[in-house]
């Protein structure tokens, strides 16, 4: 038995349709993709400000055990490339500090880096008591 011969005009419409769907797929995948980047750029930032962040704590830790709590500005930078700072000065004191012997300090410190040619910062602040020196 012999095949009859295809329909000329339903074997171009076949070729539209491939061709459509072609496209809707292609656009599909080029929106999917666009999503999938901007959310690794996202990634990306967030694990920059959350190692900044880190940073920030493990040096407010540090402040008053391996790094001198004083009045005073210390910095410098990783090799990372975060800039750190630690700025200290004296609490406001009042009648019932003067009798203590302890020395409240606040201390700031501030972590800043680059995020695509714009500059970011984390800042910590917090009150660390010391032993008043002599005098």
């Amino acid at each position: 038995m012999v095949k009859p011969a295809p329909n000329s005009a339903s074997a171009g419409f076949l070729l539209v349709e491939v061709a459509v769907a072609l496209v809707i797929v292609a656009l599909a995948f080029g929106y999917a993709f666009q999503s999938l980047s901007g959310a690794m750029d996202r990634l990306g930032r967030d694990r920059k400000a959350s190692a900044a962040l880190s940073l920030a704590q493990s040096t407010i830790d540090r402040v008053g055990y391996d790094i001198a709590l004083g009045q005073g500005d210390i910095s410098g930078t990783t090799k990372d490339g975060y800039a750190w700072s630690i700025q200290t000065q004296p609490y406001s004191s009042g009648p019932t500090a003067a009798a203590s012997n302890l020395m409240g300090y606040i201390v700031r410190v501030t972590v800043g880096w680059t995020d695509r040619s714009n500059p970011r910062q984390v800042q910590l602040s917090t009150v660390r008591l010391a032993q008043r020196g002599p005098g």
